[in-house]
């Protein structure tokens, strides 16, 4: 019982603190405001959405990019059809993607070279993004 009263005497004192608060706080919200927290959110969206569709559509970010299946190059057949060339540990393989399937093409008897790229474990997302968009504006 003791607890209640100090809890309600608390409460009653922290009457008159809590309605001049609402009185500071309380601003008219006008079309401005809403407008602009509108657009941040249109923003910040469209960025979200950016920076998944980069991830997607880059190499570097595939979890089997450092172990013993690499896509080597794909060339678009259609509108959702592809020909992708990839390679098995020392095996190279000619596969047809469409959304239904993937065959098997080809396999290559003699592996064709292929131009590696290193990146350094140490560099930044800033640098491989950097590197990423120069390699798109040299193809």
């Amino acid at each position: 019982m003791k607890c209640w009263k100090v809890i309600t005497t608390a409460l009653i004192a922290m009457l008159p603190m809590m309605a001049q608060a609402e009185k500071v706080n309380s601003t008219p919200v006008n079309a401005s405001s809403v407008l602009q927290t509108i657009f941040g959110l249109i923003l910040v969206l469209a960025i979200i959405v950016l920076l998944g569709w980069l991830l997607k559509r880059s190499q570097y970010f595939h979890a089997a990019h450092h172990g013993q299946l690499k896509v080597l190059g794909a060339v678009s057949l259609g509108t959702r059809e592809k020909a992708v060339l990839i390679q098995v540990g020392e095996q190279q393989l000619l596969l047809g993607v469409t959304p239904q399937q993937i065959n098997t093409l080809h396999t290559l008897s003699e592996p064709l070279p292929v131009r590696e790229t290193h990146i350094k474990q140490s560099d930044s997302f800033a640098e491989k993004l950097k590197q990423m968009m120069q390699q798109r504006g040299n193809s």
